[in-house]
């Protein structure tokens, strides 16, 4: 099982630092400046870990890999936009159909402000450092989603919550299996960018 001192440094950067940048008493300089430390010790244990980290064990099948998310992209697009159809439908499509050019800038920076720097450090840098936390896979995969919902407490909205929580599960599942930062990042901004284009933009910080 994980040690007391892994233990401790997962429920301070993986719980205790997302309430605190959820806190809107709290000014962004400040939440700024208090993100140094995260970064610090992600940066320095994977300096230390970096033939590990990026060590591939598993060979992924495109084909296999396209065809499994295709299927879930099937569920995940219907029920996003039944949903929003239903609940908010002057949000539908706002983002790529009043400000295409934002829209396409903005999935950029997504891809590469987003997407990628949290695959990395709650799929690649997490499974590493903390796969002892359970003997179980499925309650590693839990408690990876747990958290990567919790990471999102700053946009304060239960459905957010929700979403993110599937969102983890997923991507916690096709790294176990795929053990690629490049494909399940890939995964993600296909999830993502259709949220923000379906019309959840609001909800997720994106300026429409």
């Amino acid at each position: 099982m994980i040690s007391n001192k892994h233990l401790v440094e997962l429920i301070i950067f993986f719980v205790a630092f997302p309430v605190f940048l959820a806190v809107p008493e709290i000014t962004v300089l400040d939440k700024l400046i208090v993100s140094i430390i995260p970064l610090v010790f992600v940066v320095q244990k994977s300096i230390y870990y970096h033939k590990s980290l990026f060590k591939k064990t598993k060979q992924v099948k495109p084909i296999k890999f396209w065809k499994k998310v295709g299927y879930r992209s099937f569920i995940i697009f219907t029920a996003t936009y039944i949903y929003i159809r239903h609940n908010d439908p002057d949000l539908l499509f706002i983002s790529i159909t009043t400000q295409p050019w934002l829209w396409i800038k903005m999935m950029i920076l997504y891809t590469f402000l987003s997407v990628i720097p949290q695959e990395y450090v709650y799929r690649v840098f997490f499974f590493y450092r903390y796969r002892k936390l359970t003997y179980s896979a499925q309650h590693f995969y839990l408690i990876n989603a747990f958290l990567f919902s919790i990471a999102h407490l700053m946009f304060h909205n239960w459905l957010v919550m929700i979403m993110t929580f599937i969102g983890g599960y997923i991507f916690a599942f096709t790294y176990s299996k795929t053990k690629s930062w490049f494909w399940v990042s890939v995964e993600h901004t296909i999830y993502g960018g259709w949220l923000f284009t379906v019309g959840y933009g609001k909800i997720l910080g994106f300026p429409i």
